[in-house]
Order: C-alpha cells, then structure tokens, then sequence
C-alpha cells in the first residue's frame, strides 16, 4: 500500500495538501470560534458558539470525502480494479449515501456510548465489580464494532456502494483479514502521530497518505511482484 500511496500523493502533491489544509482550518477555526463565543455570556452568542461547535464536526466531513475521492483516482491499480470515471450526478449519489452512512455509524456510535453508561449506572446500583465488567464488555463490544466499520467509507467511495453494503462489506473484509487490519490501523495510528509534529504541520502530509492508505486497501495488494518493486517511487 505505500508504495501505490506514495506514487498517488506525487501526482498531485499540492491538491492532497490543500483538502487537508481545508479538513484542519474547517476543523479547528470553528471550533476556535466557537469556543470564544461559549465563554460569551450573552446566550445568543452562546448558542450561536454551539452551532458552530457543531458545524465544526460537519464542514470538515465535505473536504474529507473530497480527499478520498483524489486518492482513489490517484492511486494506480489494475483495469479489472478501476470502477469507471463518475459523472457529477454519481458524485452527488456517492456523497449523499457517504454523509448517510456518516449519519448512521455516529448515530450507532452514540447510541452504543448511551448505552454502556446507562448499563453502567443501573449496575452500579447492585455491585460495582458488576457494572466495571459490564462497562468494560461494553466498550471492547463497541471497539470492535469500530474497527469492523473502518473501511466501510473507502470501500463506499471506491465500489459506490448504499451505505449498508459498504457496511457489511467492510465487515467482512475485516472478519477475514484481522491481523492485516489491525496491521493497517497502526500505521494508520503511526502516520498521524508523526504528523502532529511540528505544531500540526505534518497533518498536512499525513492526513493525504492515510486517505491514499485506506484508498489503497480496497484495491489488491500485490507487494512483491515485479511491476510493484520496479513503480516503488515515482520516476
């Protein structure tokens, strides 16, 4: 996978870093704001700062799809792997299940944290051995829940998948390739890390391999044929 992420990102290095320039500004200027006017104490100021908190979750999700789909016309793959090129009412269909299958995953997301508190405090009634276990369960249940779900948004953007498919798509895919996607969401975990270095500068590059990364999972991997080891970078 780094050696087809790598070939992407130089195609067009500065697209990759201009999306992820627009995922962290979206991010992080409203959520600034935000937080400046909840510290207001006039309340219209201080429900127009939820807003924006909550737009500050929202508007970073658009460049984020935007992202991915770059990658996954960036990354280089076999004819049989390559969907045809989308026109702009599939982009639209594409984006419309993406933000629908968003929706839903942090609908289950909240709904499954609701609910491990909830156990939790009713247990806590009766023993808190009980309910620490319960808890614990609980969040391993959820984690893992997660991790099934984590190429559900590529596998969408690259097969134009309805959300449920890519769902169920991506489960399978991990329920058969556990140690490679525990394997993936380190390096995952290990590329973002890197870029938080230099007061979050790296994200800039490190947010556009991990789009290239999960892109690059949804396509056969192949590392060490021939054609592979002579394309490891870019000439």
């Amino acid at each position: 996978m780094l050696p087809r992420a790598w070939i992407g990102f130089s195609q067009a290095p500065w697209q990759c870093v201009g999306l992820a320039g627009l995922i962290l500004l979206s991010f992080s200027g409203l959520g600034i704001i935000a937080h400046d006017l909840q510290l207001s104490s006039t309340p219209i100021l201080i429900k127009l700062g939820n807003l924006l908190l909550l737009l500050s979750l929202v508007v970073p999700l658009f460049p984020l799809l935007a992202l991915l789909r770059l990658a996954d016309d960036l990354l280089p793959g076999g004819q049989e792997e390559q969907a045809p090129r989308a026109t702009q009412r599939q982009r639209f269909w594409v984006l419309r299940q993406a933000m629908g299958l968003i929706v839903v995953e942090s609908l289950i997301l909240m709904g499954g944290i609701t609910s491990i508190e909830a156990t939790g405090m009713v247990l806590a009634t009766f023993s808190g051995a009980l309910a620490s276990v319960a808890v614990m369960i609980g969040w391993l249940t959820l984690s893992i829940w997660l991790i099934t779900q984590l190429l559900a948004l590529p596998l969408l953007i690259h097969h134009r998948h309805r959300m449920l498919r890519a769902m169920d798509h991506s489960r399978q895919i991990v329920q058969t390739n556990r140690l490679k996607v525990l394997a993936l969401l380190g390096l995952l975990i290990g590329l973002n890390l890197l870029g938080l270095i230099g007061a979050f500068l790296g994200l800039l590059l490190s947010l556009p391999f991990s789009a290239l990364v999960l892109m690059a999972s949804c396509r056969t991997q192949t590392p060490w044929v021939r054609e592979s080891r002579r394309n490891m970078l870019p000439t």
